[in-house]
């Protein structure tokens, strides 16, 4: 939820030739220098470093911006957005500016520009102290090598429009043959079903979607009626129980809908481990490594906690200095020691402590990053995992395997699994390019199926959550969002469609404004389905439309202190009282984990969401964390109530609907 974004200012040259020049306006955090050949160094100063261009008219044919620049290390993304007369704010477009050792030209083509007045606002994602020259800034025509990648371009969007509806015909559909049972035991796989048809039995690996063709041989033939099909489980090394089976025609055509493995025999995981249960409901988040079991952290009493886990800063494919080889089915790859060293150390103490261990899986958005997906912005910070070929998705099942392992024991547990982060906010935080909905949710579901399926065979009740905001029948403004409602719904249509399986929603639900604490005044709530928002004030919402057999984390949210004045750290303290009151009334909320522990103004916008501020000094947020769940909570409670409104009860919001289902077994 947390967005900071770095804004490059770029001096405009005086002798800009051709185009429209642009004109700089307001803008700090950003050091130019002017050379006598007329380009200009730009270093970025500060983490909210701006500029705004003057209003300038912009001829609809001008529509790429380009300039000649010079950077020795490059830099990850420049972004463009524009601001038009009626004060809205449009995402143009976003590109790398690759490393230069001489002047090299960069354009960028702006689509959407409406021919009217703007303000364009330039971007760029990289650290503090990065710069760049730049020469010949102008916003011009295309040339025809643009025109064509353009239409290269619309043609990928085209396709992307077609594979979408192709998905959501599959799952529309009412195939007359069924894949019932997929049942996996210790070395085999028992496949059951029925089918009006002669068909074929089809595995699919973690790189082909559920529509898409297999590149393998079909398995058995099923000539009508009830079926049953054995089949091993480890073939050549291959570890066939995160694949997917289907029933193609002996045309090759779709006869049934792709379904994973619906039960484990009793042997499959851990016996040893119980399903992890917990009488309260506080959580932390931001924890920092833990390396002691008696961190000041656990003075808190909290039950739950998230850590992340960058997945391609654990294991790689590529031999470096200092890395393990470790070996998985047949294919060698190299672990980050040091990487685990603090993971073991956080994830042990905090077991020790009794607390539930949540995993946030990420993956790198960086150009060396070897997971990332291939069709990902470079202005994305976190990427949606590379499961189109064989290789990259083998890596990350790799990756997936050696955490399960590791962390499906009795004294280094992960119980419940985070895939990604924030996924209504593709476009920032798990960027897969500029996808239709069902598109980027098919990749999204493999993914996570993927973990909950490696993750089953080690541990017999572990859960995987899907990572949300709390907008929800208000589509996000900006570039590469989506409806969480809609996105909800797609979801559960998906999940329903190939088989039962544990999965949950990760909610983020801070204030409507992050920088207000005062949530209790939120204005743009409602207690019904059509809410734009879901937030502390109407959370009871949520549980409501996802119904009581949904399990949900409160995986990342908090009150901001606007300053470190006691007025403001009461206003922090009221609001986690206002938040615990409502959830004793929500069974279905497992957890709420604040974030964070400790402030990080610098790298959150000037957000001061911690209950430490960044020097180390308890808040009052942290004595009225201590009490509450407590025998003293009453204590802290009255104090809140100085500022609260009058408590009302939780609202009861009909579920609309059923929602019982089977689950995994």
């Amino acid at each position: 939820m947390i967005r900071v974004f770095i804004v490059l200012l770029i001096a405009m040259p005086a002798f800009i030739l051709g185009g429209t020049p642009l004109l700089p306006g307001p803008h700090r955090d950003v050091r130019i220098t002017r050379q006598k050949n007329g380009a200009a160094t730009i270093e970025i100063t500060g983490a909210t470093a701006h500029f705004w261009s003057q209003p300038v008219t912009v001829p609809k044919e001008n529509t790429v911006l380009s300039f000649e620049y010079f950077s020795p290390s490059g830099i990850k993304s420049l972004s463009v957005r524009y601001r038009n007369s009626d004060e809205t704010m449009s995402f143009a477009g976003s590109k790398p500016v690759p490393l230069a050792e001489t002047w090299q030209p960069f354009s960028l083509e702006l689509s959407g520009l409406p021919d009217a007045k703007n303000r364009f606002h330039f971007a760029v994602n990289d650290r503090n102290g990065s710069s760049l020259q730049i020469r010949n800034f102008q916003l011009r025509t295309p040339n025809p090598e643009e025109l064509r990648e353009k239409q290269i371009r619309e043609e990928r969007a085209a396709q992307r429009l077609q594979e979408a509806e192709k998905i959501k015909q599959y799952l529309r559909t009412d195939f007359k043959s069924k894949i019932d049972k997929v049942i996996v035991e210790k070395q085999t796989i028992r496949i059951s079903g029925s089918t009006d048809r002669p068909v074929r039995l089809v595995e699919l690996p973690l790189h082909i979607p559920s529509q898409g063709k297999s590149t393998l041989p079909p398995l058995r033939l099923a000539k009508g009626g009830e079926f049953s099909f054995e089949v091993q489980r480890f073939v050549a090394g291959r570890d066939r129980a995160v694949s997917r089976w289907r029933l193609d025609d002996l045309e090759n055509n779709i006869s049934s809908h792709a379904k994973w493995p619906t039960h484990y025999i009793p042997e499959v995981g851990n016996q040893e481990l119980k399903p992890e249960r917990s009488t309260g409901k506080k959580g932390i988040g931001g924890v920092p490594a833990i390396m002691s079991p008696d961190h000041m952290i656990f003075e808190l009493g909290v039950k739950h906690a998230t850590i992340n886990v960058i997945l391609d800063g654990l294991l790689y494919r590529q031999k470096k200095p200092g890395l393990k080889p470790w070996d998985f089915e047949g294919r060698t790859y190299y672990i980050n020691k040091n990487f685990l060293a603090t993971k073991d150390a956080t994830i042990r103490n905090l077991a020790k402590n009794n607390v539930i261990i949540t995993c946030i899986l990420l993956i790198r958005n960086a150009p060396n990053a070897e997971l990332k997906h291939p069709e990902a912005e470079a202005r994305g910070i976190y990427s949606m995992p590379n499961l189109t070929r064989e290789v990259t998705a083998h890596h990350y099942r790799a990756a997936l395997h050696f955490l399960a392992e590791r962390y499906s024991q009795p004294d280094a547990r992960i119980s419940n699994w985070v895939i990604h982060n924030e996924i209504d906010q593709a476009g920032t935080w798990t960027n897969m390019g500029d996808q239709p909905l069902a598109r980027y949710l098919e990749t999204y579901a493999r993914s996570a199926r993927a973990v909950y399926h490696t993750t089953r065979l080690h541990d017999p009740h572990t859960r995987v959550f899907v990572s949300l905001t709390h907008h929800w029948a208000k589509q996000s403004s900006g570039h590469g969002t989506y409806q969480v409602k809609q996105l909800v719904d797609l979801w559960r249509q998906m999940a329903t469609a190939e088989g039962p399986f544990g999965w949950g929603i990760a909610y983020h639900p801070y204030p409507q404004n992050l920088r207000n604490p005062d949530t209790w005044d939120d204005k743009d709530v409602t207690y019904d389905f059509t809410t734009p928002y879901i937030t502390p004030k109407n959370i009871e919402v949520l549980p409501a439309y996802l119904g009581p057999d949904v399990p949900i984390l409160l995986s990342e949210q908090g009150f901001n202190t606007p300053t470190l004045s006691v007025e403001n750290q009461k206003r922090q303290a009221a609001g986690l009282v206002y938040m615990f009151r409502k959830l004793k009334e929500l069974p279905s909320i497992e957890a709420y984990h604040l974030h964070r522990y400790q402030d990080l103004p610098e790298n959150e916008g000037g957000l001061r969401l911690g209950i430490l501020d960044e020097n180390g000094n308890k808040k009052l947020g942290w004595h009225t964390y201590v009490a509450i769940e407590t025998a003293d909570e009453e204590k802290v409670y009255t104090e809140a109530d100085k500022l609260l409104p009058p408590a009302v009860p939780v609202r009861v919001i009909p579920s609309p609907r059923d929602t019982k289902k089977d689950t995994v077994r």
